[in-house]
């Protein structure tokens, strides 16, 4: 399980997985920053210190081709913000002097030197966002190369079952006010949980869900079973044994939450992510444990249903064709970003400010989000971004995919449930932009991490 001095660094991973979420999901930028900060000066510190880098370079893992991506994305984000003389930016540009002189107040001239962003402080919050999410990522597969994989995982499904419940007696108690004090300034549905928007609280419960689910998974076939001649009741007991209830409730508990936060994007992400990791990953699954996690998968369904506002849910479903028509305004409007800015974008985290310029729709609600996160990474990042990005995910794929196949242990469920868990994400980021949040970016790094990480040898 790995050496004490390794002990440290995950109480730090804790405490910054932790913090961004209770934080109102690390929306303030005091938060941001400072998330984003501490995670970058642990990372250093660990890197630098004696035998640090050649103990943290797993093969394939952050350090390999995912990490060299990862850099890229982060450099580019950087060259954003660098003042540039203004022929350079009007060539790369040619847009650019137009948005920001229709958002000048004053209609002062940018100057000789200005970077390509609309706002160097929006691009600065998406950068330490990032890079403190990237070396949370980092920590992680540090951490997990000599352990700590269930612990971590443990602490995940611990605080979805607090913030589950706290999100369920919130909703039923507290109307607009988050912790029964801080009323929110946003008119439209309630905030759940300690996030302002539900489907930003929906994009944290579909990550860890399923790699509670998976944990869960890795237990069932843990034991040796109880002898053929014991009764049923001697053998459930066995089959679900205190830490496996508790871990049966705390992801029931989620799915509860998750149904009533009425989020659309989040429960159709899950359950497309759950089908298709159950499909590839049938064959792994022996009777034994496929009959121990059926029920267990089914107590968890049975008591999301059980508790879930039929109602309101099928009132939701009745409302898609309204969803779909105000998510293909905001695309439509979104696309004209894509077009004058395609090759440097607007600048990480700017999207809000174009739509000032760019919104041709009733300006009664603006557009502070593309509802869509790889049309908002285009429009925000242009080429300039795309290119990297589309890289470290090509890269993650390809070493996930190494890792998953090449695990013949009990860690391998908890693979697949981390990876279920990204796979939602992706699936809700065609609707949603969760991921801004530092909250859902750490926790997404985190499981990129268990899912790519390789175990060190004990050799």
């Amino acid at each position: 399980m790995g050496d004490s001095r390794h002990v440290p660094l995950r109480y730090v991973l804790f405490a910054l997985l932790v913090w961004p979420l209770v934080a109102f999901g690390g929306r303030s930028a005091s938060t941001a920053v400072a998330f984003g900060a501490v995670s970058l000066i642990v990372a250093a510190v660990v890197a630098l210190r004696p035998g640090g880098r050649a103990r943290q370079r797993p093969a394939g893992g952050i350090d390999g081709r995912p990490g060299l991506a990862i850099v890229a994305l982060l450099c580019v984000i950087l060259l954003q913000l660098v003042p540039l003389p203004a022929p350079l930016v009007a060539t790369v540009s040619p847009h650019a002097a137009l948005v920001r002189s229709a958002l000048s107040i004053d209609g002062r001239h940018p100057g000789a030197w200005h970077p390509l962003t609309l706002s160097s402080w929006d691009t600065g919050w998406a950068w330490i966002v990032t890079a403190g999410a990237a070396a949370l990522g980092w920590m992680a597969v540090a951490v997990f190369r000599r352990g700590g994989v269930r612990e971590t995982v443990r602490l995940i499904s611990a605080a979805g079952f607090a913030v589950s419940l706290l999100a369920i007696a919130q909703a039923a108690t507290a109307g607009r006010a988050i912790y029964w004090r801080f009323t929110t300034e946003y008119e439209g549905p309630l905030p759940f949980g300690p996030f302002v928007n539900r489907n930003h609280f929906a994009t944290w419960t579909i990550m860890a869900l399923p790699v509670c689910l998976g944990y869960i998974a890795a237990r069932a076939g843990a034991g040796t079973g109880a002898p053929g001649y014991a009764s049923a009741r001697a053998r459930l007991a066995r089959a679900i044994d205190p830490r496996t209830a508790w871990l049966v409730a705390g992801a029931a508990t989620m799915l509860v939450a998750l149904l009533l936060s009425l989020s659309r994007s989040g429960t159709l992400a899950l359950g497309l992510s759950a089908a298709a990791t159950a499909l590839v990953c049938r064959q792994r699954l022996d009777p034994r444990r496929r009959r121990r996690v059926a029920a267990a998968i089914g107590i968890v369904i049975v008591a999301g249903l059980a508790w879930a506002d039929i109602p309101a849910l099928r009132e939701r479903a009745a409302g898609v064709q309204t969803g779909v028509a105000n998510r293909i305004t905001i695309w439509r409007e979104t696309l004209p970003i894509v077009r004058d800015f395609w090759l440097t974008g607007t600048g990480a985290g700017t999207y809000q400010r174009a739509m000032y310029v760019y919104q041709r729709s009733t300006r009664r609600v603006y557009f502070n989000q593309a509802h869509n996160h790889y049309l908002q990474v285009a429009a925000e990042g242009g080429l300039l971004l795309v290119v990297p990005a589309l890289a470290a995910l090509a890269a993650f794929v390809r070493v996930a995919r190494t890792r998953l196949t090449g695990d013949a242990s009990g860690l391998f469920w908890i693979r697949a449930g981390a990876a279920c868990g990204l796979g939602a994400v992706a699936l809700q980021s065609v609707w949603e932009t969760g991921l801004v949040m530092p909250a859902n970016a750490s926790l997404a790094a985190v499981l990129a991490a268990l899912t790519i990480h390789e175990r060190q040898s004990s050799s």
